[in-house]
């Protein structure tokens, strides 16, 4: 038995509720199979969504909570990289078997595996990050007649229409690629990623550029369908889902700085997707997927401006138009002397994450962390009084009201409630969700708790569609994304490995292929690698074609 998986980053029930008139190969999917929301993890961020899809564990139990690892304070993370996700994927177990896959672009896969098949690393890697078979990717590109690449082209430029066509060549570059390693190789199982029905969100608020991106995304579709037998189960599945952000972006570092327990400093190095950025470009403040805003060195025009900013932005201004408005005109200092005393004393101020008590590390890792006495490198809270922290920041947290009166976090809780593996440690120690993900998380000091957004980003429902001869039914009311694999591993005719946290629900694959537990031994996996780049070297190429990913 064959199993296709086609891994579409934030694709979202609601979308394809809504543009299902033009998308007939999604919609023929979902009549003839099931469906159901697919929760993803906390938190519900590429970074460690993917590795949980792929590995059938949650973050505590492959190690990845975000972008980076962090390894001390959050001024010392790297970018993350296969060598981090301390679990083997679905396609490692088959290799290990013997059993031939074709992994084409999804995140988080760098550097490849040397598996046995086809391996296409995407987001993360280096453009020019070889794959496996190392020579794969000029084979690929000379078949195709163009270059295979893991992103877009005109993926950082301004403008706007050049930058949207090149995600609609990019979607049909994964077809065609997708298409020809199909028809090419005798595989067991295919993993077939995009990226770009996440991206238009980020980048882009047009219903009609949605729509086209989600019809680019039925097109890849409908290929996999035509180049596959009938007896391939066939899955869909998403990371997280995406829709409107219409509450507020939450500075939870000023939050906590109001209660004592962020120290502050005057220069702020904490490595995001979007210092890198903003340092490469020297474009000055840029806002990210992660919650933060960026600036260069604050010196005294650029505080200013930072400030103007600021303010512009509670009277409704967009920050892109800022910089531009306050330096043509002059009119910074005219501004300043009407900013409120808490965003001028937040101006060029950051996290002195070795002498704060407890933060936010930050905004896509949705919790605090403590800064706790022989586990941090200069840890001050001591242990005796570890708890006790925990119980002030929950209450602290649980009591936070947005200015519509409204809770501000849908929970909060220490993080065993949530995580249990090997690699809880690593994790923040008080987690929390803002309610109904109508809020972004910032790890900023802004001089003001709340700032009113209207924006789009991920939610925590994404998306399950399964269909083919594995597939039984009827369609379960939800799903975790940890048990894709599983539920891949049943389809396949083969046991699901005891490491999994994920489970196959009942009833769900053919009643010939109930799954049972067994320990496997443990398959190889990232390691003994053809790839000759080091995952840690060069961050900032990897940040110069990522903008159009909404992380930048």
């Amino acid at each position: 038995m064959k199993t296709v998986i086609l891994g579409f980053d934030g694709l979202d029930m609601r979308y394809l509720d809504r543009f299902a008139s033009s998308l007939p190969n999604f919609s023929a999917l979902r009549d003839r199979g099931v469906e159901a929301p697919l929760t993803s993890t906390h938190p519900p961020w590429t970074g460690s969504a993917w590795p949980s899809m792929y590995t059938g564990t949650d973050p505590s139990h492959h190690g990845v909570y975000g972008f980076f690892d962090y390894d001390g304070y959050p001024d010392e993370g790297t970018l993350v990289s296969r060598h981090n996700v301390h679990q083997p994927a679905l396609w490692d177990y088959l290799s290990n078997e013997g059993e031939t896959s074709v992994v084409v672009n999804v995140p988080i896969t760098h550097p490849a595996d040397p598996i046995n098949g086809v391996l296409l690393p995407g987001y993360l890697a280096v453009e020019d990050e070889p794959g496996h078979p190392a020579e794969i990717r000029t084979e690929l590109g000379n078949s195709l007649g163009e270059e295979y690449t893991i992103y877009s082209r005109n993926e950082i430029s301004e403008h706007s229409e050049e930058k949207f066509a090149g995600y609609l060549d990019q979607i049909d570059l994964r077809r065609r690629a997708s298409r020809q390693l199909l028809e090419k190789y005798d595989w067991k199982l295919a993993v077939l990623q995009v990226q770009k029905t996440d991206a238009v969100f980020h980048n882009f608020t047009s219903d009609d550029k949605f729509r086209q991106v989600y019809e680019a995304a039925d097109q890849m579709l409908g290929d996999v369908l035509e180049t596959i037998d009938d007896d391939v189960t066939v899955i869909v599945c998403s990371d997280h889902g995406i829709g409107p952000v219409n509450g507020y972006k939450i500075h939870v570092n000023e939050l906590l700085r109001k209660h004592g327990y962020v120290e502050t400093a005057e220069v702020n190095d904490r490595p995001t997707l979007s210092t890198e950025k903003a340092s490469l470009t020297e474009a000055g403040a840029t806002n990210g997927e992660d919650g933060t805003e960026t600036r260069d060195a604050p010196t005294a025009l650029n505080r200013a401006l930072l400030a103007t900013q600021r303010t512009l932005e509670q009277i409704g201004i967009e920050p892109k138009d800022v910089y531009a408005v306050a330096e043509r005109m002059g009119i910074e200092q005219n501004l300043i002397r009407h900013i409120p005393d808490s965003v001028r004393e937040a101006v060029g101020k950051g996290v002195d994450w070795s002498q704060s008590r407890a933060y936010c590390p930050d905004g896509t890792r949705m919790g605090i962390r403590v800064n706790l006495e022989g586990r941090e490198p200069n840890g001050v809270v001591p242990q005796s009084e570890y708890e006790a922290v925990r119980t002030d920041l929950i209450e602290i947290l649980q009591g936070l009201e947005t200015p519509d009166g409204e809770p501000a976090f849908d929970f909060v809780c220490r993080r065993e409630a949530v995580y249990d593996g090997p690699f809880t440690e690593d994790a923040p120690d008080i987690l929390f969700l803002p309610t109904e993900m109508k809020h972004q998380v910032s790890a900023t000091l802004y001089g003001r708790t709340f700032i009113p957004i209207d924006s789009f980003d991920h939610k925590r429902d994404g998306t399950f569609i399964g269909a083919g001869p594995a597939i039984s039914g009827p369609s379960p009311s939800r799903l975790s994304l940890t048990d894709v694999a599983p539920i891949t591993m049943a389809t396949l005719g083969w046991s699901v490995p005891e490491t999994m946290t994920g489970s196959v629900p009942d009833g769900l694959v053919s009643d010939l292929l109930e799954p049972v537990r067994v320990d496997y031994s443990e398959p190889s996996y990232a390691s003994g690698t053809t790839s000759v780049t080091d995952p840690t070297a060069s961050d900032n190429e990897v940040t110069d074609r990522l903008e159009d990913l909404g992380y930048l």
